[in-house]
């Protein structure tokens, strides 16, 4: 029964190994003890007094212990078998199975014997039906991975231990295939040559085609983002170092074309603030796709410049990255700012123009009104300005205006707001200012201005100014009616002889 269970085909070379040794060494024990029985009936025989009939009779029971003995070994070797031959079959299925998902086969080769077994697995992968056709296995290699193949097997052989090696194969079927050969030899004492050689063989046609797949595809991407007009870059998501960047990114950030990626900065050097930065990096967090985001950047060379950007996460190369594209936004800011320069100041003067200074002023004085600050304002007038126009012409008269502009901002603060409200009227905020120091503020403008002198062909010219001053006296007015009560006050300076501050009349004061 044991001996029919071997010969099935269908169990492995290993399986068929280990039960032929199990057997052996059964038989050794029983023959061992039928050897020790007849010792012990030879023994008796000597030191008894038993005749012959004696002794034989003590031989045939003897005989007879000895057969019972061999069957009841026989049914427990009988047995065993029999269990180990179930577990073998259980773990063969279970490793034909994992072979089978992994798409892995396996073999054992015996250098001696020159015996090699393939597990169907492995037969599988070569698309082979017959093991036979495995028995050279280098011409199923494919002839431009000879060479490789060659070298590390053979190295292999003469060191030992373990090798892998990824090639393409021609099958029997003349199919092309991707397969990863993976084995371990094992040398002889000596170390002089292997003996014995086993491994695994897996089907990875799929996997490189894949691979190959996504170079093609990375290939027709960096030809798609070399031939971009404007600055792409990919960075990693970790270290935030570049991972790629277009020709045009070298343009506008000023690297040499020949500086390799390794060699430019990484993204942390491309912002002129840190926070806009930190900023970017947060939007991308919470969402993967941001769009048009302006802010400053500069070149390697520390020149500032306006880009809008653009930023999305993408796999790049196997790993987790940042697709950032740019477009360089310095001349259009620029003519932005201008424009809105022109829309907010005035013409001649640089200064707030009447919308804009009464936009300021509204703001300033909300926010008087909610930190309960002081809130003041002057009104300012150039005397006899008409006559400057008709006796000097308007040209002069321009050039005047102009000087007196830069004379009230060198009285006034950086905060204070500043506008041209009429053709030689002027008004200012005074920021956090009580009336009493909005008058001391106005006095030295008209001393300074009074103290200016000018040259008109040659002769030395000096003009006066008229200002009014109010501030706020309850929280529930607006800025027109405080600017009324200055306007008034201005007046007041003007009748009484002009060239003067007036400070605006609270209710009470005349009493």
């Amino acid at each position: 029964m044991a001996q029919k269970w071997l010969n099935r085909k269908e169990k492995s070379f290993v399986g068929r190994w280990f039960i032929a040794i199990f057997l052996g060494s059964a038989v050794s024990h029983v023959l061992a003890a039928a050897d020790t029985q007849v010792q012990i009936i030879d023994m008796s025989a000597r030191g008894s007094s038993i005749g012959g009939a004696g002794t034989w009779i003590l031989l045939v029971a003897a005989l007879v212990v000895l057969i019972a003995g061999v069957s009841v070994t026989y049914r427990i070797v009988n047995m065993k078998v029999s269990n180990l031959a179930k577990q073998l079959e259980q773990a063969e299925r279970k490793l034909s199975e994992a072979q089978r998902i992994a798409r892995m086969g396996s073999w054992l080769r015996d250098f001696e014997t020159g015996e090699t077994h393939w597990s169907d697995e492995a037969l599988k992968v070569f698309e082979a039906q017959d093991p036979e056709q495995l028995r050279h296995y280098e011409a199923l290699v494919h002839p431009d991975d000879m060479e490789h193949v060659i070298e590390v097997i053979a190295e292999a052989y003469h060191r030992g231990g373990n090798y892998e090696c990824e090639h393409r194969i021609i099958t029997p079927n003349g199919e092309e295939k991707y397969i990863r050969l993976a084995g371990q030899v094992f040398l002889d004492e000596d170390n002089a040559g292997p003996v014995h050689e086993l491994g695994t063989v897996q089907d990875i046609t799929e996997r490189k085609k894949a691979e190959h797949s996504v170079r093609q595809s990375e290939g027709k991407l960096r030809s798609i983002l070399e031939s971009a007009p404007y600055p792409i870059m990919i960075f990693d998501t970790e270290t935030m170092k570049v991972l790629y960047a277009n020709q045009s990114t070298y343009l506008l950030f000023e690297f040499p074309l020949e500086k390799t990626l390794g060699e430019i900065s990484d993204m942390n050097s491309f912002w002129v603030q840190k926070e806009d930065r930190e900023g970017i990096l947060k939007l991308i967090a919470e969402d993967d796709d941001i769009r048009n985001h302006e802010m400053l950047m500069k070149t390697a060379k520390g020149k500032m410049f306006w880009a809008l950007l653009s930023a999305s996460v993408m796999e790049f190369g196997g790993q987790k990255a940042f697709f950032i594209s740019l477009l360089d936004v310095t001349e259009k800011k620029l003519i932005q700012e201008e424009l809105e320069r022109l829309a907010t100041t005035d013409p001649l003067t640089g200064i707030y123009n009447r919308r804009s200074y009464f936009d300021m002023a509204n703001k300033e004085l909300r926010r008087s009104v909610r930190y309960n600050y002081p809130f003041s304002l002057l009104m300012l007038d150039i005397d006899h300005f008409k006559r400057v126009n008709d006796t000097y012409g308007h040209a002069f008269g321009d050039e005047v205006i102009q000087r007196f502009t830069e004379v009230c901002n060198e009285c006034l603060r950086e905060e204070d707001i500043f506008g041209r409200v009429g053709g030689e009227e002027f008004s200012v905020v005074l920021v956090s200012a009580n009336a009493e120091g909005a008058a001391v503020v106005a006095e030295r403008i008209r001393k300074s201005w009074h103290e200016t002198e000018l040259q008109y062909e040659g002769k030395i010219v000096s003009f006066s100014v008229s200002i009014g001053v109010s501030d706020l006296l309850n929280p529930r007015e607006s800025v027109d009616m405080v600017m009324e009560r200055a306007d008034k006050a201005l007046y007041q300076a003007k009748e009484s002889g002009r060239n003067c501050v007036k400070l605006h009349e609270k209710p009470g004061d005349a009493a």
